[in-house]
């Protein structure tokens, strides 16, 4: 499993690993029209531009049979928080049929690897509420829910019920790491 920088023509690949984790994963916590209604292609779209401009750190896990998760980082959006000393972790999300085999926990690590770089001496994220899989990820990687939620509405609507996590990045990182090339 190899961790890089995303490229332009990962794009469709991004999509489709998003659209078909949020079926899976969030089946159950958001409506199921939602969930059947997401678009390859709206999500291939939204994800070049993100890769073409400047957006923080796009990262793919890749291996010989393609791309099979994606994560972003970067500075904090969460205007609640000293920017400057908090980096965060955007999305991390992994094809359903590669769960559990090391993806996720490679793309983590690259990710804390990054912002680390960056100078940031903590990362947030936040999850959905309910999403007890990812919560548990992110607890055995270190983070810890800080009782901070927000609701983040959708463009069609629907409501997502966030919890924010954190921790240090003076931490170890989450595992040996996976090998990496640009």
């Amino acid at each position: 499993m190899y961790v890089r920088r995303a490229e332009l023509p990962d794009a469709k690949d991004i999509a489709g690993v998003q659209v078909a984790a949020w079926r899976a994963a969030y089946r159950g916590l958001l409506p199921d029209d939602v969930l059947d209604q997401l678009s390859v292609d709206d999500s291939e779209a939204r994800w070049t531009e993100r890769i073409a401009r400047p957006w923080g750190h796009v990262l793919v896990a890749e291996r010989p049979d393609g791309v099979v998760g994606f994560a972003a980082c970067g500075q904090t959006e969460d205007d609640e928080l000293d920017q400057p000393a908090r980096g965060e972790i955007y999305v991390i999300y992994v094809h359903p049929t590669a769960w559990r085999q090391g993806a996720g926990t490679a793309l983590l690590d690259q990710a804390l690897r990054h912002l680390r770089a960056d100078g940031f001496r903590e990362a947030v994220l936040w999850v959905l509420q309910g999403n007890q899989p990812a919560i548990a990820f992110y607890e055995a990687a270190g983070f810890v829910a800080d009782g901070v939620a927000k609701t983040k509405c959708r463009t069609d609507g629907t409501e997502m019920f966030l919890a924010r996590y954190r921790r240090r990045l003076d931490q170890d990182a989450t595992g040996p790491g996976p090998q990496t090339r640009r």
